[in-house]
């Protein structure tokens, strides 16, 4: 019973690290409908940031406010991507629109989980037309991130209808970024949690024996 207790108590410790918001919140901000009011392909409009432990990202979403006509939902789909800036390789990409889960001022599709590491700096983006309905907040006043999550500044495309692309224009860090892409998350488990949940595996199997 003992054993038992221990493998649910271990069990229970790496579930209470799941997953949560990238950003948690925001104030003020203007509201835009895309960067170049682009009509085609869109805008990749976004974020940096790096992260301060290895992180799991398993989904990807977008903002789902109007403060204009004190709405929520989305209309549109969008295509939401995570970059290494630094190669600029594409790490993961999906799509959240108005079939997805929703947390809080965000709607989210969940993505295969995708490791990101310390050390690297990363860039999330989604595309936004002047006609999907939907719309991302610019020049936030405040924003709130998770205590993993180091935001480095705001993210637009070079140029009008590039489409799902890297936004490859910093707005630097005082901007507070382009706040429609968001993700959720959850931690990588260190060597040291994982031995001791296995060793509570180990230990329930032979009692049970």
């Amino acid at each position: 019973m003992k054993a038992r207790i221990l493998a649910s108590i271990v069990v229970a410790g790496t579930a209470g690290l799941a997953h949560g918001q990238a950003v948690t919140g925001f104030t003020g901000g203007s509201q835009f409908g895309s960067f170049f009011g682009g009509t085609v392909a869109g805008d990749t409009v976004g974020w940096q940031f790096t992260v301060n432990e290895d992180i799991f990202v398993t989904g990807l979403g977008v903002w789902n406010g109007d403060t204009q006509l004190g709405l929520e939902g989305l209309t549109s789909n969008h295509q939401v991507g995570i970059w290494n800036l630094g190669s600029g390789a594409l790490l993961i990409d999906g799509v959240a629109g108005p079939g997805g889960s929703v947390i809080g001022a965000w709607t989210y599709s969940s993505v295969a989980d995708t490791v990101l590491t310390t050390g690297n700096t990363y860039v999330i983006g989604a595309v936004y037309t002047s006609t999907d309905g939907d719309s991302y907040i610019s020049s936030a006043s405040s924003v709130t991130m998770a205590s993993a999550i180091n935001f480095g500044g705001g993210r637009s495309p070079l140029a009008a209808n590039g489409g799902f692309a890297l936004p490859g224009t910093f707005s630097g860090a005082t901007s507070l970024g382009r706040f429609g892409p968001n993700f959720t998350f959850r931690p990588v488990p260190t060597p040291g949690a994982i031995a001791v949940l296995g060793l509570g595996g180990l230990v329930a199997t032979r009692r049970r024996r």
